[in-house]
């Protein structure tokens, strides 16, 4: 196990070509995204990467920041006759209407809410990790997936293709689906085959909306429980963006408090709480000598809370990363998402769609916490907080 960041730069980064993902990670990921970025490796990996990094610049994010402010409006209006939520339930619903909207264009036709029933029943059997995981299966042994996932698989595949057709025929400017067709090697040309398209699809389904998801409840739990956090972060949108509509692109830099509460959430609460890497070259890692055949966990939730890299580091203390910006640099112990060549394809998009989202919710409710409510982190594939957490959003 590694928890310190020296370690962790070194297999994420200095060393990764002699380092892979790990078998569980293929039985576990590998029936929705075999053939995408979350699962493979070596040249296709390097390939797959090349063609799809583009699609998240700036010029991309640009464009879909609109979108995201109208998936807020409609969000803001169903709080408004349902003010009870449950925090994990509702951010999922609106992260996943985020990527339907701003990603997959919001195509006609489409049962949004089949596709989400199953995305979530997918994310729900993919992302627990189960005892048999543990058990030394040869490669080639698929994971049994229960009959709900594995029909909740079967309509993501189906709804995907059915996507990725429909767009060949009738191309939307900028969204996800069209750009994956048009993805290309910069250097080579080459495209991405029909079933990288697909995997890479469901495979941004899974990583994109359950991520984003829970990193705003984790924050909307921690804003609940903080009066002042919520006053200073309802100032802040305030002066910057004013009293109605959203937070525009361009105003993102000026909210450097909303910012760091969400960088703070993500050190207490990282969405990804463990990495798995399997060594195939026998290597030196912080002094010791690591063989072929090794196995690794990186976990960065014990480290984001370890007392001799942070001050105080049980805290909820968002000044932490106004102090000291150096927190966030490159080999920082901090690494909410990963680290490397293979760090999070779509960090960019995940933190302006979570800024965007908590400065609206907290400029426009008062969130209340139960007194009593103190979820226990739930440590899966993801790191989800364990019975939900009960709120009421009121008019602020």
């Amino acid at each position: 196990m590694i928890t310190d960041p020296e370690g962790m730069m070194a297999v994420l980064q200095h060393e990764a070509k002699k380092f892979t993902k790990t078998a569980i990670d293929a039985r576990i990921l590998g029936p929705a995204t075999k053939e995408g970025l979350l699962s493979v490796h070596g040249e296709q990996w390097k390939r797959q990467r090349k063609a799809v990094a583009p699609m998240f610049r700036k010029r991309h994010m640009e464009d879909l920041a609109p979108l995201i402010a109208t998936t807020l409006d409609d969000f803001c209006a169903g709080l408004d006759t349902q003010p009870n939520v449950e925090l994990n339930s509702a951010m999922a619903e609106l992260t996943f209407d985020v990527l339907a909207k701003a990603l997959l264009g919001n195509p006609q036709g489409l049962d949004g809410e089949k596709l989400k029933y199953a995305t979530r029943n997918m994310v729900t059997s993919a992302g627990t990790l189960r005892p048999d995981d543990l058990l030394p299966f040869p490669a080639w042994v698929p994971r049994p997936i229960s009959p709900k996932g594995s029909l909740a698989l079967k309509r993501l595949k189906k709804a995907a293709d059915k996507l990725i057709a429909e767009r060949k025929i009738n191309p939307v400017e900028d969204d996800l689906v069209s750009l994956l067709i048009a993805a290309k090697d910069p250097k080579t040309g080459e495209g991405l085959s029909a079933r990288e398209q697909r995997d890479n699809l469901i495979g941004f389904f899974i990583a994109g909306h359950e991520t984003t998801a829970l990193t705003l409840t984790w924050a909307l739990y921690l804003v609940g429980k903080h009066a002042p956090t919520a006053e200073r972060i309802r100032e802040e949108v305030l002066s910057v963006c004013g009293p109605d509509g959203n937070v525009a692109y361009d105003q993102m830099a000026e909210l450097k408090f909303i910012q760091a509460v969400i960088d703070e959430t993500m050190r207490l609460y990282p969405p990804a709480p463990m990495l798995n890497r399997l060594c195939h070259e026998d290597t030196v890692i912080c002094e010791r000598e690591v063989k072929a055949g090794d196995t690794f966990l990186l976990c960065n939730y014990v480290m984001h809370r370890t007392e001799r890299l942070w001050d105080n580091p049980l805290a909820f203390d968002p000044d932490r990363f106004l102090r000291d910006p150096s927190l966030k640099a490159k080999g920082a112990p901090y690494m909410p998402f990963g680290a490397g060549p293979r760090i999070c394809v779509g960090a960019a998009f995940a933190t302006m769609e979570a800024v965007m989202s908590l400065a609206r919710l907290v400029r426009d409710y008062d969130i209340k916490v139960p007194e009593e409510c103190y979820p226990k982190p739930l440590m899966t594939v993801t790191l989800r907080p364990e019975g939900g957490v009960p709120a009421r959003m009121d008019r602020a």
